[in-house]
C-alpha cells in the first residue's frame, strides 16, 4: 500500500503541463494560468507627477507669484497642481496646500521646502520591460488589472485541460431523476465538475454508465480518445462489481498505485494508459472528494502550468481525534482561528459513507500514518476547503 505523501510524488512525476497555448484578452483571462513571463509596456507612472495637491515652485524666493500657465513660469513663480498631475519642467518642490500662505495672488511658504518635495518620478512604480507577470502565475483580480495598468491588452495563457469525468453504479441516479428503491442520488458529478472547473479544468461529461463492463470499456476509451485526463468515481474496490482497474489493465494501461493509506478514500486507481491519465476515484462522496483535495487538486495543477507552492497549515485540536497506525487520517473539522493560530473542531460522524459532515466542513486534518490516536491541544497538520 502506498503512503499519501509517495502517492502525490508519483501522481507529480508521471503528470505532465499541457501544451499549447490560447491568446486571450484580459477581459477574458481571469482565473487562467500564465504561459510565459509579461513585460510592462511602459514606465509606471509615465510621467513625472505629483503626489499630492499643491503649488509647484520655481526657486528658492520668499514670495512666489501664482501664474496660471506652464508658459509663465519663472524664477519666483508658481502654478496650483493636483494630485496625479504633471509637474512642469523647472518646479523645484510641490507645496502642499497646508504649508502655504495665499494672499492677493502670490504664495508665501509656512516652512523650508526641500528639492523635489512630493515629487512621484517616472518610472519608480514599474519601469518598461520590467516583468509583472510569471510563466505559471494565476491572473487573480490583481494580476488582470496590473496587466491592464501596464498596457497590456492580450495575454498568452496554457489552454486549459481538457478532463473527461464518467459516473459509474447500478444504484446512481440524478437528483432530476425519480428515484427507485435502494438508489442514491448522483453527487460525484457535481462534486468533480465543480472542483475541475475551480482547478483550471475543463470538464466534459462522458455520461453515467451502470455496473456492465462492456459499456464502461467502451466509454473509458472514448474517454481516454478524446481528453488529456480522465476520471472515473465508483467501481475501484474489489466487489464483484468493480471492474475499473481490470478494464485499464485490459487497456495497456500501467496502474501505479490502486491503494493508498488515506482515509477515507484507500482504493484508488491512478494509471498511464499510452501516454495518457486516467484516475479512478472511490465511490463515496466523502471519499472521492477527500481523495480529489490530496490527489487530484496536484495532479490539475500541474497539467494546467499553474505554479503553486501551497503553504503548509497547522491547526490545533480542541478535542480529541482518533486514527489507527498505518492510515493516514482526514477528519473533517470546522475552523475557527483564534488567539493567532488555527482550531478545529469534528463536524461529526468520520464514516466513509456520511458526506454532510464534509459538506459542512471548513476543511480536513490530517494525522500521519505513525501517529495513531491523537488527543486534544495537539498541532495537526490542516488542509482548508477553497472550493
Amino acid at each position: 500500500m502506498v503512503k499519501v505523501k509517495e502517492a502525490v510524488e508519483i501522481i507529480l512525476k508521471n503528470t505532465e503541463t499541457v501544451k499549447g497555448f490560447e491568446y486571450v484578452s484580459i477581459d477574458n483571462a481571469y482565473d487562467r494560468i500564465v504561459y510565459e513571463d509579461v513585460f510592462s509596456k511602459i514606465d509606471i507612472p509615465s510621467f513625472k507627477r505629483s503626489a499630492m495637491d499643491g503649488y509647484g515652485i520655481v526657486g528658492d524666493c520668499d514670495k512666489y507669484k501664482i501664474v496660471e500657465s506652464e508658459s509663465e513660469l519663472k524664477e519666483c513663480t508658481c502654478i496650483r497642481i493636483n494630485t496625479g498631475f504633471p509637474i512642469p519642467e523647472g518646479v523645484r518642490a510641490v507645496a502642499e496646500v497646508e504649508i502655504v500662505d495665499v494672499k492677493n495672488g502670490c504664495l508665501s511658504l509656512k516652512k523650508g521646502v526641500e528639492d523635489k518635495r512630493n515629487f512621484t518620478f517616472a518610472g519608480i512604480e514599474v519601469k518598461k520591460g520590467d516583468r509583472i507577470v510569471k510563466k505559471g502565475d494565476r491572473l487573480s483580480v490583481r494580476l488582470v488589472s496590473l496587466c491592464a495598468y501596464c498596457g497590456i491588452s492580450h495575454i498568452k495563457v496554457f489552454r486549459k485541460p481538457i478532463v473527461g469525468i464518467i459516473t459509474t453504479g447500478d444504484e446512481v441516479v440524478f437528483p432530476f431523476e425519480e428515484p427507485k428503491r435502494n438508489t442514491v442520488y448522483n453527487c460525484n458529478y457535481y462534486i468533480l465538475k465543480g472542483l475541475v472547473s475551480k482547478w483550471f479544468g475543463s470538464p466534459i461529461y462522458f455520461g453515467h454508465v451502470k455496473d456492465n463492463k462492456g459499456d464502461l470499456e467502451t466509454l473509458f476509451k472514448d474517454a481516454l480518445k478524446n481528453c488529456d485526463v480522465v476520471l472515473s468515481s465508483g467501481g475501484v474496490s474489489k466487489g464483484s462489481m468493480d471492474f475499473t482497474k481490470e478494464i485499464i489493465e485490459g487497456l495497456g494501461g500501467e496502474i501505479l498505485f490502486d491503494k493508498t493509506t488515506i482515509k477515507p478514500g484507500k482504493p484508488a486507481v491512478f494509471s498511464k494508459v499510452h501516454g495518457k491519465i486516467f484516475f479512478g476515484l472511490p465511490g463515496w462522496p466523502s471519499a472521492l472528494y477527500t481523495v480529489a483535495y490530496l490527489y487530484l487538486k496536484p495532479l490539475l495543477y500541474k497539467l494546467a502550468g499553474f505554479k503553486h507552492n501551497p503553504k503548509e497549515l497547522t491547526c490545533i485540536i480542541d478535542e480529541d481525534m482518533h486514527s489507527r497506525e498505518g492510515k493516514y487520517y482526514f477528519d473533517r473539522v470546522s475552523v475557527e482561528f483564534r488567539d493567532g493560530t488555527y482550531h478545529a473542531v469534528s463536524t461529526g460522524s468520520q464514516k466513509t459513507d456520511n458526506f454532510y459532515s464534509l459538506a459542512i466542513a471548513d476543511g480536513l486534518v490530517g494525522i500521519e500514518e505513525e501517529k495513531g490516536d491523537v488527543s486534544k491541544e495537539n498541532r495537526v497538520e490542516l488542509v482548508l476547503f477553497d472550493d
